[in-house]
């Protein structure tokens, strides 16, 4: 199919030979990508060790939020986010996010507080004692 891809169309191919579209193009990437071509613009990201020292560098300094823009301002590559974020997972850099502080007792109001009726005795067998009813 591949070698034929300019005589005939994939789709009239495909269904000639009973394989689908889909399959066809994901042989073609795979085979693009172990022959160590640059498919759809993104650089292959195992074999370009250059480019996976650069991420690590940035990445280690820190900027790890900013390693898209990083890359065009100083080296002038420009990347997908995504083939970044695969590369990145290649590598096994994760970014660990921050946690916000979130306040969940406002203890500072004067409103009237209910009072301990149980005293943390939670096996009682009588509740109307304790609620004195």
């Amino acid at each position: 199919m591949y070698e034929h891809k300019k005589s005939f169309s994939i789709n009239l191919m495909s269904k000639v030979f009973k394989v689908d579209r889909s399959s066809y193009y994901h042989w073609t990437c795979v085979s693009f990508l172990t022959r160590n071509f640059i498919k759809a613009g993104c650089v292959i990201r195992k074999e370009d060790k250059q480019l996976n020292n650069l991420i690590k560098s940035i990445f280690i300094q820190g900027q790890n939020r900013r390693i898209q823009d990083k890359l065009k301002e100083l080296y002038g590559l420009i990347l997908s986010r995504k083939c970044i974020s695969g590369i990145m997972k290649d590598l096994n850099l994760k970014v660990k996010m921050k946690r916000r502080y979130k306040n969940t007792t406002d203890s500072n109001h004067n409103l009237p507080i209910a009072p301990n009726l149980l005293n943390r005795d939670f096996y009682i067998l009588n509740m109307l004692e304790i609620l004195h009813i």
